[in-house]
């Protein structure tokens, strides 16, 4: 089973629904996926990044990730050519997607989020929206 890299869109809803108690439809089916996923899960350096700051830093939440999710991934020189190759022969996505991308295609992986039009029509992703599985 390949491994899922999360990307903020799923990451965000889901620690809205554990930590903050936040109920709706999409932290709802962030937390089923997340905890009923039987591939190993994995977050880039970007997907922490963004998700501390949607929370403003919140201690609480940092800590949450820091013990429930590996440490994030780090960015080396052939993810940095793979980021530079989404971007250039495919039209430019947002840099963090194209990061998680990169991270993924080089692990092999899938990208699991709900930000279909960062991803959409792009070969060397492969992707789940997590609202439609």
């Amino acid at each position: 089973m390949k491994t899922h890299h999360l990307d903020s869109s799923i990451l965000i809803p889901y620690v809205s629904a554990k930590i903050k108690r936040r109920a709706g439809d999409r932290n709802e089916k962030a937390v089923r996926f997340i905890s009923g996923c039987k591939a190993k899960l994995k977050i880039s350096a970007a997907t922490l990044a963004e998700t501390l700051r949607h929370f403003r830093g919140d201690r609480e939440v940092a800590e949450y990730l820091d013990e429930n999710f590996a440490a994030a991934l780090s960015l080396t020189s052939r993810t940095a050519h793979r980021w530079a190759r989404l971007q250039n022969l495919h039209g430019t996505m947002g840099d963090n997607d194209a990061w998680v991308a990169a991270l993924a295609f080089d692990d092999n992986g899938i990208v699991v989020g709900h930000d279909k039009s960062a991803f959409h029509d792009r070969p060397d992703v492969e992707y789940i929206d997590y609202m439609k599985a």
